[in-house]
């Protein structure tokens, strides 16, 4: 655990916030002279891509069958069969079975056998663009590298406008609604939104962060509480010397300059676990279990940042309670 806490210190050096971290936690263990060795949090990794996939449905038609629908399909058939189709990116195809599921209404028969096989072309097509829709947002090479655990830190003015990835996932999304719903989809919109997916830092950096302030919250609050369960700060409602260094601490060291880092950090991963919920809708049948855990392990990150920032005010609460005082300005933790 410890190699671990490490590595996230190191991952997260780039944004500020790793060496105010440790600052606070040695400040608020030397002014109560009690230490607590942190115990990293697990930052979710995504799913490697095996495990991710999900087949298309098969659909084979005989020459005949292809001919009576090429009417109204035109060269999206052969669009489909050429050396290129059978290689799409994500993208192309999605873009591709928006533009069939399009063209499938205008089609015309003039049987029972003709209405029945293009009810059956439907309905497998349909399967198809959902298919398609969970392999652009899940399984392109984008959304890969920007979900990948190895992608760089963030800085923290990055995340003060609004980490970009967030928003590109969320257009991402918006197009994939648009297209299940019965709207073509122009590949050229799809390239531009995950060109802006590329472009972005990684949520990788996101992530790091929160379960870095996630241990580090907790590890103070512990220490605090250790303090407090073996002899008190205070033996009546008054500060002494050391409570007052401590409310020293807690405002400088961390009202001041960590809980506005902190209610940043929480508002993009909240975007972040909203973004990916959302997608998380596109395809009609279940996730695969490994892609649903990882997802599930996010919003316990979310949960846990909010759990481990309420655990940190209510140790404060404790302290400065037993003193006479409280908390006037900044902990305002679970508002954040």
């Amino acid at each position: 655990m410890v190699i671990a806490l490490i590595a996230g210190l190191a991952a997260c050096e780039s944004s500020g916030v790793a060496d105010e971290l440790a600052d606070y936690r040695w400040r608020v263990g030397n002014v109560l002279d009690v230490r607590v060795i942190p115990e990293a949090t697990d930052v979710p990794a995504y799913p490697r891509r095996r495990v991710r996939l999900i087949d298309y449905p098969d659909l084979r038609l005989s020459p005949g069958e292809a001919l009576s629908l090429r009417a109204c399909l035109g060269r999206l058939l052969g669009e489909r069969n050429s050396i290129l189709g059978q290689v799409m990116a994500p993208s192309t195809r999605f873009s591709y079975e928006t533009r069939v599921a399009a063209s499938l209404p205008a089609c015309e028969t003039d049987s029972d056998a003709g209405r029945a096989l293009l009810d059956q072309v439907m309905a497998v097509k349909a399967d198809s663009l959902a298919v398609a829709a969970y392999h652009l947002v899940f399984n392109s090479e984008e959304v890969e590298a920007f979900l990948s655990r190895a992608a760089e830190p963030v800085a923290m003015e990055e995340l003060q406008r609004g980490l970009a990835g967030v928003t590109a996932l969320d257009a991402l999304v918006g197009w994939v609604d648009r297209g299940l719903m019965g709207e073509v989809v122009p590949e050229r919109a799809l390239s531009a939104t995950l060109q802006r997916l590329r472009e972005s830092r990684g949520a990788g950096g996101l992530l790091r962060l929160a379960a870095l302030l996630t241990t580090e919250l907790r590890a103070v609050a512990a220490m605090i509480h250790q303090r407090l369960d073996a002899r008190p700060v205070c033996l009546q409602p008054q500060p002494t010397p050391t409570a007052q260094v401590a409310e020293t601490v807690f405002h400088k060291f961390y009202a001041d300059a960590l809980q506005p880092d902190l209610t940043i950090v929480r508002r993009e991963l909240s975007r972040l676990v909203t973004a990916l919920s959302d997608a998380q809708h596109v395809q009609r049948s279940a996730l695969p279990a490994e892609l649903r855990g990882y997802l599930d392990a996010i919003r316990a990150l979310d949960a846990d940042l909010v759990s481990a920032s309420t655990e940190h005010a209510q140790a404060w609460q404790r302290l400065l309670g037993q003193c006479g005082r409280m908390p006037d300005r900044g902990d305002r933790d679970s508002a954040a």
